[in-house]
């Protein structure tokens, strides 16, 4: 396959799946300016509290089945029989998954009222609401797991249609439903709003997953039992970096809210979602097309390090212009998203911005170790090293600084995990830069960096003059590399004359 074929492949997936996450971003945007209008940054610092909790033992208790599974299935997918036979053995293993999830938010609802919530929340005045909000949340995690795993089906079986409808109809519901619930409760609406929305969007999964039938014929436990144990023993390695990433989050979640307050958690909330969810088309294209290409070539490091570098050009050409847009229209981005309260918050996303550019640099990177197989290497960089290392670096950054302090040590810490990311590949896979990739990301770096210098140090109009110009270079520099390396204009001509 030529090089240029290459690098359309890879844009047109980038495309592809960028379409479909662009609109739950803007689901989500809708969602979080609801939230913001309705119950203000205290109301968002809940929200962020029940979710991340909820989500840290649904990671637990999954198992990773739901990541294991899309392997089994799709290499089961050729032959109906087998195929069913997987699934069936897999929804089996689920149900016991997310039972457990619901066993655990109930029996342990004291603990995690009392660690979570230290102080007292405007509008709640019963002493036990939060210990019964966890209990009930139980029913969360279980119809998340449930759901999740038909995500799997989906995904495995290759109906990436019905895929991506059913991520979006899972936001959209979720929007639908948490409108009228804010409006009538304000803080109290927040947990029925998320019990309802995951139990639509399960239901919807059941929908989109009722073509893939589960085999009739009746498995013992011990069938069952071996039938499921490969996927559980996969599994349980991408659940452990998972389940860390979430207790990463959690911790620091709970620091901002102790050691600072629950509205500075609002705030730290509403500037990390704007921030990721903007470059989020980028990532969940490379979750889903890239690590797949990378994983046929493993076994070459020459084809390795061509597919990555590769995959680096198109991430950087992409999200460099992105991230300094999202920087310059941010005071009206937060005011049209968020509201007025959440603009003490510039200066922190234009951080993080700057940060998530060293993030995307180390992307492709840090994905090899893992496709490689080798699950050491990538546990220690991955599970460990990133996830202590951002509450390290976040907690230490916002006890110096306050929110500004976290997002400059943010931007630190992807400096430094880009760095050893690079030095580790090198010396296990002989994997390195090449040439024509340094260069993009030198002159993204410094797109991004004059862009954050400019708007914090100069102020008024000649910033945003200067800083305009500044995108403007870089979407022209990012469109011309892009028009040289797949074509823009034969493509854009193409499906032109389609459309006649």
């Amino acid at each position: 396959m030529s090089e240029t074929k290459e690098y359309k492949n890879i844009f047109k997936a980038t495309s592809l799946f960028g379409g479909v996450q662009v609109l739950q971003v803007l689901l989500n945007l809708v969602r979080g300016k609801i939230i913001a209008v309705l119950l203000g940054a205290t109301g968002m610092g809940v929200n962020s509290l029940f979710f991340s909790t909820a989500n840290m033992v649904n990671n637990f208790t999954g198992m990773g089945l739901n990541f294991s599974a899309v392997r089994e299935i799709a290499e089961a997918k050729q032959s109906e029989d087998k195929l069913s036979r997987v699934v069936k053995i897999f929804r089996r293993w689920l149900l016991v998954t997310a039972s457990l999830g619901l066993v655990i938010m109930v029996v342990f609802s004291p603990l995690l009222s009392a660690y979570t919530f230290k102080e007292k929340v405007e509008g709640i005045t019963n002493d036990s609401y939060f210990i019964i909000a966890f209990a009930l949340l139980g029913f969360m995690v279980f119809f998340n797991t449930l759901s999740t795993g038909n995500a799997a089906i989906l995904q495995g079986a290759r109906k990436l249609k019905k895929f991506a409808l059913y991520s979006l109809t899972g936001t959209l519901s979720a929007l639908v439903i948490s409108i009228p619930l804010y409006y009538l409760f304000g803080i109290k609406g927040i947990l029925p709003a998320l019990i309802l929305s995951t139990f639509v969007t399960y239901v919807f999964s059941v929908y989109y997953t009722k073509e893939i039938k589960s085999s009739k014929v009746k498995f013992s436990p011990r069938e069952i039992y071996s039938g499921g144990i490969g996927m559980l023993k996969l599994g349980v390695t991408m659940m452990v970096s998972t389940a860390l990433a979430s207790v990463a989050h959690y911790m620091l979640n709970t620091f901002i809210s102790s050691y600072g307050s629950l509205s500075d958690l609002g705030l730290y909330q509403a500037g990390m979602s704007i921030t990721s969810q903007s470059i989020g088309l980028v990532f969940t294209a490379m979750a889903v097309d890239y690590y797949p290409r990378l994983s046929a070539v493993c076994s070459n490091n020459d084809k390795v390090r061509e597919t990555a570098n590769q995959q680096g050009v198109i991430t950087m050409l992409v999200a460099t212009p992105v991230l300094l847009l999202l920087s310059l229209l941010l005071p009206f981005v937060i005011k049209i998203l968020l509201s007025q309260e959440f603009l003490p918050i510039i200066n922190f996303v234009r951080l993080l911005a700057f940060g998530m550019l060293f993030k995307a640099a180390s992307y492709s990177i840090g994905t090899i170790s893992f496709a490689k197989g080798d699950k050491k290497v990538f546990f220690l960089l991955e599970g460990i090293y990133v996830n202590v290392s951002i509450f390290v670096f976040s907690a230490v950054g916002y006890t110096l600084g306050g929110l500004e302090g976290l997002a400059l040590f943010f931007l630190l810490m992807h400096l430094v995990y880009f760095i050893l990311v690079l030095v580790v590949n090198y010396k296990l896979y002989s994997f390195y830069l090449e040439s024509y990739l340094i260069k993009i990301i030198a002159i993204s770096i410094l797109f991004t960096g004059s862009n954050y210098l400019v708007l914090k140090f100069l102020g008024g109009t000649y910033a945003y003059v200067i800083a305009s110009g500044v995108v403007i270079a870089s979407l022209i520099y990012s469109v011309l590399k892009l028009n040289k390396l797949i074509g823009i204009k034969e493509m854009l001509s193409k499906v032109l004359k389609k459309d006649k």
